[in-house]
This record gives structure tokens, sequence and C-alpha cells, in this order.
């Protein structure tokens, strides 16, 4: 297999790279993810992108028990509570105990947040508009369709989600952003249950991958091609560390700098976990025609190469 020269990290040879990458559906679900958040944080600092979906969800619908709405919105119980706890603390909900249940909690929103849900949707609204804006509308209607195949599954890994039985109830069934983070919940749960016992995440896995085609890399390297944060870099490459899959030198250019490479345990643990990521993937997508995953494939390429400009560390996406 050929590697890169660890001395010629040029952006062209981090673009081949990636290119592996943004031909694939989780990586690119991942990216957009992403990019929603930091569109609805440019457009609303009141709230969490996460925080207006359930606040929505409970304008619409009213008061319900805290499991009804987590699955409502697809989510599982105790990032419901985390959520919930944020909000209540902010004096944007009150959870009570169920009459008819004493061991349920029903949620219910305060004064406080009625005040605020009219600017939220509207900024909620703003978010699919501008987030859909790169796609034509027959796309983005197809598009639609497959992210709900791949989110619906009742007896896939994610947690679960009940759409709207009626159009009049429907909050999130037609908000691509939710859309694509809910096929991205269903890809990495189907991920962490193909991969059980082998303890590595997606992230930590494809630096391992990135790193059977350069000699090596820094952290600071890392991030800017691979398009994240380099203090989750560090979180990615610490514990890759801890576990010996991978090795690390001062590098000769900079003695500030640390150089990683794939360690022999590292490469054992890639070959193993690759094959099971693949395994994830069909099993994500089983119920969805080569057709359909071609041309989500696409769409997906289309809004990563038309937002990612929001992002802080884009990635090396020239590719594109």
């Amino acid at each position: 297999m050929r590697k890169e020269n660890s001395d010629s990290g040029s952006m062209s040879a981090d673009v081949r790279i990636m290119a592996h990458f943004l031909a694939k559906p989780g990586f690119l679900l991942a990216r957009v993810d992403q990019i929603t958040t930091a569109l609805f944080s440019s457009l609303c600092q009141t709230v969490t992108l996460n925080q207006a979906e359930l606040l929505l969800l409970l304008e619409r619908l009213g008061p319900m028990a805290q499991i009804t709405l987590a699955r409502s919105a697809g989510v599982d119980k105790s990032t419901t509570a985390y959520i919930l706890d944020n909000m209540q603390a902010r004096g944007w909900v009150k959870r009570v105990d169920c009459e008819q249940d004493r061991r349920r909690v029903q949620v219910h929103l305060t004064s406080d947040a009625k005040l605020i849900l009219p600017e939220i949707s509207e900024h909620f609204a703003n978010l699919q508009r501008q987030f859909e804006s790169p796609l034509e509308e027959a796309s983005l209607l197809r598009l639609k369709r497959i992210l709900k195949t791949l989110g619906c599954d009742p007896l896939g890994p994610a947690p679960l989600w009940h759409p709207a039985k009626e159009s009049a109830q429907a909050v999130l069934d037609e908000a691509s952003s939710f859309l694509m983070r809910r096929a991205l919940q269903s890809m990495q749960s189907h991920f962490v249950t193909a991969t059980q016992g082998a303890g590595l995440s997606a992230r930590q896995f494809s630096l391992l991958f990135i790193l059977t085609k350069r000699d090596s890399i820094t952290q600071i390297q890392f991030a800017r091609m691979f398009g994240l944060d380099p203090s989750t870099c560090a979180v990615i490459i610490r514990g890759l560390l801890k576990r010996r899959l991978l090795k690390s030198a001062t590098s000769p250019q900079d003695r500030r700098a640390r150089l990683f490479c794939l360690s022999h345990e590292g490469g054992k643990a890639l070959a193993t976990v690759h094959q099971l990521m693949d395994e994830s993937e069909r099993a994500s997508f089983e119920n969805v025609s080569s057709e359909d995953k071609a041309f989500l494939i696409n769409q997906l390429r289309v809004i990563v190469k038309s937002h990612s400009h929001l992002l802080r560390f884009p990635g090396a996406i020239d590719s594109l």
C-alpha cells in the first residue's frame, strides 16, 4: 500500500486521502451534523438545536411523559434527561409526576418558554431553508424519503423514534436537519453494535486508516485534514496511545510537535474493525437500494461543499 511522504504533508496529499472519506455516507452525515449545529448557532443564540427540537415538540404536542418526548425526538433517555435538566435550570420546562403513573415524569413548558418559542420556531424554519438551499426541490423530496427509511427502522439498534401519526402533529418529520442527524444516529448505532468489544470509535478508526496512507501525522495536521477541533483530535489520539495502537516521536522539524504513526497493534485492530465497519454500513442500508444510496452520497457531497465554510475546521475537501 502506497503511503504519502510524511514530510510532504501537502494539501494535495491530504485531499487524495480525504477523497476516500468523502465517498462514505457515515463521514458525510457526521460532517452535515457539524454544519447544521454551526448554522443554527449562527441563527439563534438562545437555545441549542437539541433544545429547540424538544421545545417545539412540547409546543405542538403539549405536555407529555419524558419517555414519550424522548421517542418523539428519537433520543435516548439519558440524553433527553440531560437536555431537560439544562432547560429546567433555565426555567423553560418543569417536570411533575404523572397522576396515572407516579413512576413517570410529565414534562410541561413554562410561561418563559412560551415567550421565546415564536423566535425559536422562526430560527428553526430558517435553518431548514438555508440548509436545504443548495438542493433542487425534487432532489430534496427524494433525499428526505431515503433519510426516513434510514431513520425509521424500529428493529435497528438506534434509540426508538416515533414519527408523527398525522401531518398536523409533525414537527421534526420533514426537518432535513433532524432527518440527517437521525440517519447518522442509525449508522453510528449499527457501527457500535457491529464493533462491540473492539473498543474503537469511528473517529479513532479513521485516524488509524489515515496512517495506512501516510507515514505519520501531527495533531494539528489531523485537525486540518479531517476537519475537527484540535482538542477533539487530542482526545482521539490520547485514547489510541493509551491502547498502544499509535506510536509517537518528537518531530525533527519542530521539537514542540509530536509525530504519530501506526503501531503493529494498531494495524491489527484496524484490519479487524475495517471489516466490521463495512458490515455495519451494509446493515444500515439494508432497506435502501444501491441507486438511492449513491443518490444520498451525491446530495450529501453537495451540502458539504456548499456549507463547509461555516465550519472553523472544514477539512481537506477540495476533491468535492
